[in-house]
């Protein structure tokens, strides 16, 4: 039987965590007496259901592999080492009907990718949040328009970047779009925010867990009305802005990218609705949030220049422009 060279499953193993997140990779770590497969043969089962790779054929691959769908199934699912009887009845583990008389312990290792960190904006408040994130066991993406605000060094070592215009039309998302997914909107003003907004909705991610939106309750409601007047159904999706976990002050783009990347943790690992009742703590932290957007423009301003050395844009306190 032809197997599957190890290097040939593992390039398959990294190429579809990039692209759907997660996957089983089924590994025979030991055998005893007559076995179709032998340690070391691998097979990776894929979210769609396809695999690639080899146990040896017949129905102990094929109880392995409902195993391993199963697994897939299952958010909650751990790894874990199985044993397989090939006889028609087994005294442990799980007898699979056949007549070969041995047994296959299989490790049935369940493989999830980081999830992705979308940031619409290159700019200081962009660069704090993929760093803060990346630390934060995130994979950054990074959704700009600028050339210079996309350069590898101003962000971690593995940061992915996506070009797109101003009007942020394109599918963006395409090389993630079934990943677990966490998008804020940290563009530098409120025409682009609008804009890249409604490329992610536009795009509906299968499993978009966060979608935040920078700046104050004047323009969060600005751009709120555009988006519903460009056709996107923002009832459909739970909009966090001002973004930020509430309570968490300061206006540097280090300070603004904390309190976003301590909100996109208390969503990842709890009820995002547990603990955020409305009450005076809470709204005091609105206060803050809104604060930290309109107090970091002229500071975020500065830093453009600095960093670039060109002028940039005039940008409106009103606006909450913090890129």
């Amino acid at each position: 039987m032809a197997v599957s060279p190890p290097a040939e499953v593992l390039a398959e193993v990294g190429r579809a965590l990039a692209e759907d997140g997660r996957l089983v990779l089924c590994q025979i770590v030991r055998c005893e007496g007559s076995t179709p497969g032998k340690p070391g043969w691998r097979l990776a089962l894929l979210r769609d259901g396809s695999a690639v790779g080899n146990l040896g054929g017949g129905s102990f691959e094929a109880l392995v592999k409902a195993d391993a769908a199963a697994k897939l199934a299952d958010l909650a699912a751990v790894s874990e080492v199985k044993r397989y009887y090939l006889t028609e009845k087994a005294v442990r583990g799980e007898a699979t009907g056949m007549v070969c008389g041995g047994l296959s312990e299989v490790f049935l290792e369940v493989m999830t990718a980081p999830p992705v960190l979308v940031v619409c904006g290159g700019g200081p408040v962009g660069q704090a949040l993929a760093r803060a994130g990346e630390l934060a066991g995130f994979e950054p993406l990074v959704i700009e328009d600028r050339a210079e605000f996309r350069r590898p060094e101003l962000f971690p070592a593995g940061t992915r970047f996506a070009a797109v215009d101003r009007g942020y039309g394109g599918d963006f998302l395409a090389p993630v779009a079934r990943r677990e997914l966490y998008a804020a909107v940290v563009t530098r003003c409120w025409e682009t925010d609008q804009a890249a907004l409604a490329g992610v909705l536009a795009q509906a991610p299968e499993d978009l867990r966060y979608l935040g939106l920078m700046g104050s309750a004047r323009k969060v409601e600005r751009v709120r009305r555009e988006v519903a007047a460009a056709g996107h159904d923002l009832d459909a999706v739970e909009l966090r802005a001002p973004i930020g976990l509430p309570g968490v002050g300061g206006d540097t783009p280090g300070e603004i990218a904390i309190a976003i990347v301590a909100e996109l943790l208390a969503v990842r690992y709890r009820d995002a609705d547990a603990g955020r009742g409305r009450d005076s703590a809470d709204r005091a932290g609105d206060a803050d949030r809104e604060r930290r957007a309109d107090g970091a423009a002229d500071r975020a301003a500065d830093e453009d220049r600095a960093e670039t050395g060109t002028a940039a844009e005039t940008v409106h306190a009103q606006h909450a422009v913090v890129v």
